[in-house]
């Protein structure tokens, strides 16, 4: 009501004749019409049979905001019922224990939260926000509307027990007044949707941000108790997400500065030049200098100036200012005020120019307000992507919003400014992204013994290094021969896990009788007087990569790639990516690594077989994802041999689904 809703409104309580002015009724069921919307707010234990009361009267939407439910032991029978009898009547329910929604353009703030009615106005704007956590909904609402940007939605899902953040999400992606999308997660179920929300929200404009919580184990405990959920590792959420086109921020203020520049900021200009990029103009030396160190930090490219503008640069600034990218006016700014304006138009000609920062030093605000109506036709007349930054001095919420209004960022820090600018190239480099096809129904077999494990890796086109298994009672000569020396004796995958700590590998075999010490040495520490023993020829002429599937709670079945052999534990230089994965996305993913320095060739090595690695760590998620039966697998490690030479998968460890 203090926002301006203008549909009818009807309290339903027993306890009183009228509430805020507006006649109550003692029942839904007697009601004058069907509401669009039920609004809940009673003790958990009522709200089932208040529920059933709204399906009866043909209520087909509610909000549950009340608590004490999943996040209870004794609110568990509560939730379970209230999601029959949502479905018995075809409910949507959004809740319980979230705090509604607001949709800003309808002025319908179905809230109980404090930060709707402590707004003294509301702006309809372009932003959406889908949060796990009620408070801080109300909180980031509140927050874009005191900075003067407003949004369309917010939406608290609370604990989710029929509609979650996804299906709010996949909602909002497709309403005409939103141009990004914020979620902040503690975690999610089913997140393999992504992939497919992801797609659907580029192929519509729009941008999802994420903010993620539990990156740390107390974080994740914390997520587990106030959501009932506990969150899959931060690492695979970040990849994950990227992989589906969101962008994942590390901090509140971060989400709001993001928010702030897909709102209304347009991409770089696309100059189809290998020396394209940003330019950059500054009234300091050292402010430049930050910006250039912070666009390497972020990926960012800098500009290399074309010949013509290069050359009209040097006739044009003074004799001691910096003529090249990024460009240093000096303190020449005060005697020439035309400076700005003639070297902005030189800039923004240039067709190398995909962005343009302009830095300001001690006397920014000033200079914002005498050149700011420059800045704004450079803009309408070239389309660019236009970041002006100050050196730490704040700019006030209304001067901030008529630069907006006008298409132009206000930053205070050279950081911020390219991290702002990174986020464009990276919506940018997501509208490549292309989703892997549908992997075909077929259900497999986990594979069983060596032989199974042998087929399973081939399939993949993972064969392994040339082996032999050696039997109590084999003549070990007979069995290696064939095989080059030295050799590897190991035991099989399945007859422990960590072998090389246990002892129970040998590299560099070099003649049967030592096999064959070997061999008896690992039934004895074992206790199997009875066991096969690995014996493979040693490959010592590749990078060891280690691939890996879990079919993991929140996304389904996610690969990881890294560095392999004992280098994964130590490292952690291992990327994820959700199934399906493409050949281009897991070529991008091994460019994000440090072992991709190592595939290309180091300190003289040949360059690795890449090719025939992504090739088969593709097949490798088919076959997985047609294998619901094994929960997990992991070669390590993965031999990727010289170009050319393929790949030896050396150690295989399948854990079949309970």
């Amino acid at each position: 009501m203090k926002h301006g809703y203008d549909g009818r409104i009807y309290p339903v309580t027993r306890s009183a004749a009228e509430v805020e002015g507006l006649r109550a009724w003692p029942s839904v069921a007697d009601l004058p019409e069907v509401p669009d919307l039920a609004l809940i707010i009673t003790p958990a234990a009522t709200v089932p049979d208040i529920l059933e009361d709204c399906g009866r009267k043909g209520i087909e939407t509610a909000v549950v905001f009340s608590a004490g439910f999943e996040e209870t032991e004794a609110g568990r029978g509560h939730a379970r019922r209230l999601a029959e009898v949502a479905a018995r009547h075809g409910i949507a329910v959004l809740g319980p224990n979230g705090q509604g929604l607001w949709s800003v353009g309808a002025k319908s703030f179905f809230s109980f939260s404090a930060a709707a009615m402590a707004l003294d106005g509301i702006r309809h704007a372009p932003i959406a926000l889908v949060s796990q956590s009620g408070a801080l909904a109300g909180a980031i609402g509140g927050s874009l509307h005191r900075n003067g940007m407003g949004c369309s939605y917010m939406v608290s899902v609370g604990n989710e027990t029929c509609l979650d953040a996804l299906d709010v999400l996949e909602w909002i992606i497709e309403q005409e007044d939103v141009r990004v999308a914020a979620l902040y997660l503690e975690g999610i179920d089913r997140g393999a949707r992504l992939q497919r929300i992801g797609a659907r929200a580029r192929s519509r404009g729009v941008q999802i941000v994420a903010l993620k919580a539990g990156r740390s184990a107390f974080g994740q405990e914390a997520t587990a108790s106030h959501t009932g959920k506990m969150a899959s590792a931060h690492e695979i959420y970040r990849d994950t997400l990227a992989q589906a086109g969101i962008i994942m921020v590390e901090s509140l203020g971060e989400a709001l500065a993001a928010i702030e520049v897909f709102s209304f900021m347009p991409g770089p200009r696309v100059s189809g030049d290998p020396l394209g990029g940003i330019s950059v103009m500054s009234s300091s030396g050292g402010a430049a200098a930050l910006l250039a160190d912070h666009s390497a930090e972020h990926g960012v490219p800098m500009a290399v100036f074309s010949p013509g503008p290069a050359a009209r640069l040097e006739a044009r600034l003074p004799e001691f200012a910096r003529k090249a990218n990024p460009v240093d006016l000096t303190g020449q700014i005060r005697a020439e005020p035309d400076l700005f304006r003639n070297t902005l138009e030189i800039i923004c000609d240039d067709p190398r120019t995909e962005a343009v920062v302009v830095q300001f030093a001690s006397s920014g605000l000033r200079d914002l307000v005498e050149n700011g109506s420059d800045f704004k036709a450079a803009v309408r007349r070239t389309g660019l992507p236009l970041v002006v930054t100050t050196a730490q001095e704040q700019v006030d919420v209304a001067t901030r919003a008529e630069f907006r209004d006008a298409g132009i960022l206000i930053s205070d820090d050279p950081f911020n400014t390219m991290r702002a600018l990174s986020w464009l190239y990276d919506r940018r480099g997501f509208a490549a992204i292309r989703p892997g096809p549908a992997v075909p129904a077929a259900t497999l077999p986990a594979p069983q013994g060596w032989d199974g494990t042998v087929a399973f890796l081939s399939g993949c086109g993972l064969d392994p290094a040339p082996w032999r298994l050696l039997h109590p009672g084999d003549d070990p000569a007979e069995a290696c021969a064939g095989l080059a020396w030295p050799l590897v004796v190991k035991v099989l995958p399945d007859a422990a896990d960590h072998k090389t700590e246990l002892g129970l590998v040998k590299l560099r075999v070099q003649t049967p009788e030592e096999v064959a010490f070997h061999a008896d040495a690992f039934r004895r520490s074992l206790g199997r007087p009875d066991l096969p023993v690995l014996v493979q020829e040693m490959v010592t002429d590749g990078v060891e990569v280690v691939l890996a599937c879990l079919r993991d709670s929140d996304f389904g079945p996610v690969l990881s790639i890294g560095s392999g052999g004992i280098a994964v534990e130590l490292y952690r230089d291992v990327a994820y990516l959700a199934l399906p994965a493409t050949h281009a996305q897991v070529e991008a993913s091994l460019r994000k690594l440090k072992l991709w320095t190592l595939l290309q060739g180091f300190r003289g090595a040949p360059e690795a077989d890449v090719a025939a690695l992504v090739d088969a760590v593709v097949r490798f998620g088919e076959r997985m994802a047609q294998t619901p039966s094994l929960r997990e697998a992991e070669i390590n490690p993965v031999m990727v041999r010289p170009k050319g030479k393929g790949l030896a998968a050396v150690d295989f460890i399948g854990i079949a689904a309970d």
